[in-house]
């Protein structure tokens, strides 16, 4: 018994060994030519919050699936953003967009909804950081009423407050550059 348990002992000292050799290979083969890490520091970015809400027309084009927005416009109140849509059967819903936002299922029509908002002036509200607004032309239902929203954007980033935050470093080179430390697979 007493053999049986030095030679399990043993064993089990090897594994450790040759896991520890091959976390150190791995490891060193992930860092500089001088051992050091690629992994750059935190890096500094200015953060654009909305203080503007944003009233949102929208358009049934197929149930629930498909959505063109028809004329966005700007109000004092953030909290009072809402979405007006008009649906195929004529009807006209208001919807808040605090709703929206906190509502996880995909319940109703809104599934197909948010995806067109998440790209429109709406997004600002969903997004903490107004450099992730960006209107997609192809999400309106023509060219003036992209023309506009676009325009508005600017009036909507001139009266956003801003701040400094610290992102995570990216890796400088090889495998995986350029996305965030964080980011899963590479």
């Amino acid at each position: 018994m007493k053999k049986n348990f030095i030679t399990g002992l043993a064993l089990t000292k090897k594994i450790t060994l040759i896991a520890a050799v091959a976390a150190t290979l791995a490891l060193q083969s992930c860092g500089e030519e001088d051992g050091s890490p690629r992994i750059k520091d935190a890096q500094e970015e200015t953060i654009y919050e909305s203080t503007k809400g944003v009233i949102t027309e929208v358009e049934e084009i197929e149930p629930g699936e498909d959505y063109k927005i028809i004329d966005e416009r700007l109000i004092d109140d953030k909290e009072k953003s809402i979405a007006i849509v008009h649906n195929l059967e004529g009807t006209v819903d208001t919807l808040s967009l605090r709703k929206l936002k906190e509502d996880n299922s995909s319940s109703y029509r809104h599934s197909g909804l948010r995806s067109i908002l998440y790209y429109s002036l709406a997004s600002s509200y969903f997004n903490r950081n107004m450099n992730n607004v960006s209107p997609k032309q192809s999400n309106y239902k023509n060219a003036s009423a992209y023309n506009k929203s676009a325009g508005l954007k600017n009036d909507l980033k001139s009266s956003a407050t801003s701040r400094r935050v610290s992102v995570p470093g990216s890796s400088s080179k090889g495998y995986g550059s350029g996305k965030s430390f964080r980011s899963f697979g590479g």
